[in-house]
């Protein structure tokens, strides 16, 4: 069971040098960009990139705890850009678990799948089973990568910062995650 210890009144440092409380609100006087960190709205977003890391809900919720426990047990530390190091604390950690434990099925992993005609869920299931595994075959940094860009729907230079590598480096993962994606999942005639 995952406990949130997130509440109001929690601190945590900023990338300004200050400490940020969750009760905190917004300055009118400070721009978009350099808005607050805001860990509670970026939790769902943290759990959603987990669940696609490790395909258990469980695993990414215990995964995502524990980022927001170490990013509290840094002491008096400042950390300059918070929401970057929880994402790739985040990622780091499911990797962790990924080694650890097998995947759990997808109707474990997505509990809202919409009922529908049976043979039709049956051939959707079999296909997210095809990508799933074809993910899970891609090595650590393109398939963290491409979760990021791709499903999280972020910059390459968002990606860039959380997986501390150039931009060029994520653009050359993502691609190359693409590519051998679309290898595996082709058809035998050639056709995805």
């Amino acid at each position: 069971m995952v406990l949130n210890t997130l509440s109001t009144g929690d601190t945590f440092p900023s990338g300004t040098g200050t400490v940020l409380r969750m009760d905190a609100k917004p300055a009118a006087s400070i721009p978009p960009a350099a808005s607050p960190f805001d860990p509670v709205a970026l939790r769902p977003r943290l759990i959603r990139l987990a669940v696609r890391l490790v395909w258990n809900r469980d695993d990414a919720e215990d995964a995502v705890q524990e980022a927001y426990r170490l990013l509290l047990d840094r002491g008096g530390q400042t950390i300059e850009r918070p929401a970057a190091w929880l994402w790739r604390c985040v990622c780091q950690l499911c990797l962790n678990v990924r080694r650890r434990r097998r995947a759990a099925s997808l109707d474990e992993a997505e509990p809202n799948a919409p009922p529908g005609d049976p043979g039709a869920s049956l051939a959707r299931t079999e296909s997210l089973d095809a990508l799933r595994d074809a993910i899970a075959e891609l090595p650590d940094q393109r398939r963290v990568a491409l979760l990021l860009r791709v499903m999280e729907e972020m910059s390459y230079d968002e990606v860039a910062e959380i997986m501390q590598l150039s931009t060029g480096a994520v653009r050359a993962h993502v691609h190359l995650a693409r590519e051998e994606l679309a290898r595996r999942l082709e058809g035998p005639d050639g056709t995805p």
